[in-house]
């Protein structure tokens, strides 16, 4: 299976400093979320396993994540299987649906996985952390 990921700008190195901390979105066909030029990158995820939203589950960040939104465990482990969503509370906005998202990648890496199956606005969205991968992306 390849998926593929849009960029409006060159890839040369992955850090854990973006906005979704080392992950990188991909999605079974090219979209683009920015207007104006992007860059395609694909890569091949034959034999790569990837666990669903759904299923993630690690204690320490869903503790990392109670003590970010200032709330209980339940609340916590919900938001990071994707039952529940920030938009449902107080603090609802973009980067705090970010900081999840990037929670996700985190925990499907700390279980054993690729990455993670999750949902976005376009559809089905695998969260691949990227740290030192970089070598598995090709540019279209």
């Amino acid at each position: 299976m390849k998926l593929f990921h849009t960029s409006p700008k060159e890839i040369t190195k992955i850090d854990r400093f973006g906005t979704f901390d080392d992950c990188l979105f991909f999605s079974v066909e090219p979209y683009s979320m920015s207007v104006g030029e992007v860059i395609t990158y694909s890569i091949n995820a034959e034999n790569m396993n990837f666990v669903e939203a759904c299923d993630l589950h690690d204690d320490e960040i869903i503790a990392e994540i109670a003590e970010r939104f200032e709330t209980d465990e339940d609340t916590a482990e919900s938001l990071l299987d994707g039952s529940d969503s920030v938009w449902n509370h107080d603090f609802a906005d973009a980067d705090n649906d970010w900081y999840i998202q990037a929670k996700r990648g985190e925990c499907a890496k700390k279980m054993g996985f690729d990455g993670c199956l999750d949902q976005d606005e376009q559809g089905g969205v695998y969260i691949i952390p990227m740290l030192e991968r970089e070598s598995i992306l090709v540019k279209e």
